[in-house]
């Protein structure tokens, strides 16, 4: 019994495996590339190859340029931070109070009377 059962698997495995040989040997005679369609092939396949490499080149200097734009961007960061907290220094700076303060200490007095003004005539 399990002779005959081993037996009908093997002949229903040889008619798949025919039944696929047949199929494959069919598409592979349509299919056959001679040296004549190689060749007629081959300049669509650079073209191909070439458009490939254009477009990793491409990729590439993206990304380098993103890269190079990150850094700028943190750089213009950093110079802004730098440029408020100098500014609010200046500001604290030339406080009125401050100026005065800093001018008693070097000897200096505020004036008494307005200063003239020149007229300049054409």
């Amino acid at each position: 019994m399990q002779n005959c059962v081993s037996q009908n698997a093997q002949s229903m495995n040889g008619t798949a495996m025919s039944k696929w040989n047949n199929i494959s040997s069919k598409i592979g005679a349509t299919l056959r590339i001679s040296d004549e369609g190689i060749l007629r092939a081959l300049p669509f396949a650079a073209w191909l190859s070439l458009l490939a490499l254009v477009s990793i080149y491409t990729s590439h200097s993206a990304d380098r340029k993103v890269h190079e734009i990150e850094k700028l961007s943190e750089a213009r960061q950093e110079l802004e931070a730098e440029y408020t907290e100098t500014k609010e220094k200046l500001t604290d700076l030339s406080l009125e109070s401050k100026v005065l303060r800093k001018a008693k200490e070097l000897g200096l007095t505020a004036p008494t009377e307005r200063a003239d003004k020149i007229v300049v005539g054409e």
